[in-house]
């Protein structure tokens, strides 16, 4: 679609929604480093990891939440990727981490982000049950 049009074709949408539910796969991080690589260096720095959780914060805080620490996040993102080089992430860091679908959760998905941040209060409140 050209023309600044910025509806998703009926395949896009597909492609997306897939992408959604198979974040853990390797299809899946490959298909969100599309779209986190904004720079097309190959690599992530906490500058892109900011770019886009700021957003993430701001629709939280939209929504009636606390605001967060977006360093305090970032910086946590690269210490669960636990890159090679310690200011880039690559692709490969983030397929190779076994985290890649939470990291993608952080910073594309509000709910993604809330089920990751209360994951101790969501783990003990299940075992009450």
């Amino acid at each position: 679609s050209g023309g600044g049009n910025m509806a998703m074709d009926y395949k896009t949408f597909l492609d997306f929604m897939l992408a959604m539910r198979n974040k853990r796969s390797k299809q899946g991080i490959l298909y969100f480093w599309k779209i986190l690589d904004v720079d097309h260096r190959g690599y992530l720095t906490l500058a892109n990891l900011n770019y886009f959780f700021r957003a993430v914060v701001a629709k939280l805080v939209s929504l009636g939440h606390e605001p967060v620490n977006v360093n305090d996040v970032t910086n946590e993102i690269f210490d669960m990727v636990r890159p090679k080089h310690p200011y880039r992430i690559t692709v490969d860091d983030l397929i190779n981490s076994g985290v890649g679908d939470t990291v993608i959760s952080i910073l594309t998905d509000v709910n993604g982000f809330w089920q990751y941040d209360n994951r101790e209060f969501l783990i003990s409140h299940d075992d009450e049950q």
